[in-house]
């Protein structure tokens, strides 16, 4: 699968930060999914022992930006980065998502979309695809919008002070293509999700 490179140039400045690679320890991370992403965790090295790593849940792996007078907004991250020592932090996206189908045929899911598009951190992803990539249709719209989608909530996430100040848990952006079993890095360098993971 060839991931095209993300982010017109039209796209909004980013807080991400260039963060160096290293072997995850399941024991230490905190995985941030979609609630329906079949993930093979074993294989993707975030599982010890047949034990899975910690891992948060929501529709398109939503992460609410950090807001001081909304913690209740941000509670349930909070407290998974707060339960146990946590190394490393992954945001893994996945191509066929059933919440991004929402995003991407509001008229087929009106009542759906008009739930997801309330809510800021969807919100955020339908503009920025709305207005960056109009020409694009199917297959390859589905792509970018997991792409973008992965890399908008990574924004978000590197918003909450424990992520945002140096020193602190390293963050990690994955998207994982269930229709060839592949799963790519994003590389803060390269802007674009270049490396593909060897699933074991």
């Amino acid at each position: 699968m060839q991931l095209s490179n993300s982010r017109s140039p039209e796209a909004p400045a980013s807080t991400r930060r260039r963060r160096a690679t290293a072997a995850l320890d399941p024991r230490h991370t905190l995985l941030i999914s979609c609630f329906d992403a079949a993930l093979p965790f074993g294989r993707m090295g975030l599982a010890a022992d047949g034990v899975p790593c910690a891992q948060v849940r929501s529709p398109a792996h939503l992460v609410a930006p950090w807001k001081d007078n909304a913690e209740s907004e941000n509670a349930s991250l909070l407290l998974s980065l707060s339960m146990r020592e946590t190394h490393d932090v992954v945001i893994c996206g996945h191509v066929r998502c059933a919440a991004l189908e929402v995003l991407l045929d509001g008229e087929r899911d009106r009542q759906a979309f008009r739930l997801l598009s309330q809510v800021p951190a969807a919100r955020a992803t339908i503009d920025l695809v709305r207005h960056n990539y109009v020409g694009l249709h199917r297959d390859a719209l589905r792509e970018v919008t997991a792409q973008e989608n992965v890399l908008t909530q990574l924004d978000h996430l590197l918003t909450y002070p424990l992520l945002a100040q140096g020193g602190g848990p390293r963050v990690h952006a994955w998207l994982y293509d269930e229709r060839d079993t592949s799963l790519w890095a994003y590389s803060f360098e390269e802007s674009q999700f270049a490396h593909q993971i060897s699933l074991r």
